[in-house]
């Protein structure tokens, strides 16, 4: 029977009030001009908005149950487009922590315009993808961004052929439901398995910049180091636990939302409603929430001048503690600072 308060119920309505309150938490942040608009904090709204959308739309799913599937399809494409949004945060969190400290980064330009068109416009092109050389050295972000455009188009195409099939209303034969069913479980699979490749890149770009890390010189700049680093460790954990359930999900019919026997006439049973949340909705929101709290941790950070990859001189070392940027020349030998060596590909 619809209507039911029931766990899954429960569970959606206790993570979307974590939502709206880390919503209106970041939306306090820029009213208070601590985030700014054109920065990786926006792609981080933009995620946090659509999984208040999508939270909404699990609890409106767990109470009506099968009285309208719009909602359940909406659900998942929220879903997706949630995981796709922090997933694309989490790289551009590691950009701006590896520009802050060593100057340059392998995955971008230092440039504040996080989510441009004429950026969204070369990814949706895939030359990143069929000329990746072009790119790997500086502008590797662009290579992700490239292939995570169109995993997450088939993800929703997929989770939206396998909604379908649960519709009560549409009377299938075994022949059509399973040559869908296959259709929508190789899309998804492959959908997840470039999402969960990714996150194992983002792991491997951290362990270099927790190595590069080390090499901070200066005490309170290891400590906030440490600190920032240890937050995006975590964060590539609760990626990579999101990944691997994704996959998992879409390949193994017991885990998957096609699966007739993860519902009742209330909606999820219990039991799936808990894998669910615990493998999916957790490590986001986790994950989320601790790309917030790291800019307590780089907000004071000394910064250092910006290199240029292509240049093989050395520059300043700049601080901006209390508030005043102080420059110190790299022949000084007393200076306490010690020059960032420019990259040479």
């Amino acid at each position: 029977m619809a209507g039911s308060f029931t766990a899954e119920a429960g569970a959606a309505l206790v993570f979307l009030i974590l939502y709206v309150f880390l919503w209106s938490y970041m939306t306090f942040m820029y009213a208070r001009k601590r985030y700014e608009w054109k920065s990786r904090y926006s792609i981080l709204y933009l995620h946090t908005t659509i999984r208040v959308a999508s939270q909404a739309c699990g609890l409106a799913f767990a109470i009506l149950a099968w009285r309208n599937i719009d909602v359940f399809v909406a659900y998942l494409i929220l879903s997706a487009e949630g995981y796709f949004s922090l997933t694309i945060a989490a790289y551009y969190f590691l950009k701006h922590y590896e520009i802050k400290h060593f100057g340059w980064s392998r995955l971008g330009p230092a440039d504040h315009n996080e989510g441009g068109r004429k950026r969204f416009l070369q990814a949706l092109s895939m030359v990143a993808v069929l000329m990746p050389w072009r790119f790997w050295d500086r502008n590797l972000l662009m290579i992700v961004d490239a292939w995570l455009i169109p995993a997450n188009a088939i993800i929703i195409a997929g989770g939206s052929i396998m909604a379908g099939l649960n519709d009560k209303s549409k009377q299938l034969d075994p022949d059509d439901y399973n040559n869908r069913l296959n259709v929508s479980k190789g899309l998804r699979t492959a959908g997840q398995a470039v999402f969960l490749a990714l996150t194992v890149l983002f792991i491997l770009l951290y362990i270099n910049a927790a190595r590069k890390g080390r090499g901070l010189k200066h005490s309170s700049e290891r400590t906030m180091s440490k600190t920032a680093l240890a937050i995006f460790g975590v964060v590539g954990g609760m990626l990579l636990v999101r990944g691997i359930f994704g996959v998992l999900q879409a390949a193994v019919y017991s885990l998957s939302y096609s699966n007739p026997e993860n519902y009742d006439g209330h909606g999820m049973k219990s039991r799936f409603t808990a894998i669910e949340y615990c493998l999916a909705v957790v490590p986001e929101f986790t994950a989320a929430f601790l790309l917030n709290m790291s800019y307590w941790s780089t907000a004071r950070e000394p910064s250092v001048e910006l290199i240029d990859p292509e240049d093989n001189a050395t520059e300043f070392v700049r601080t901006n503690r209390g508030g005043h940027e102080t420059e110190y020349a790299a022949e000084d030998k007393n200076s306490k600072y010690e020059t960032v060596p420019k990259y040479t590909p």
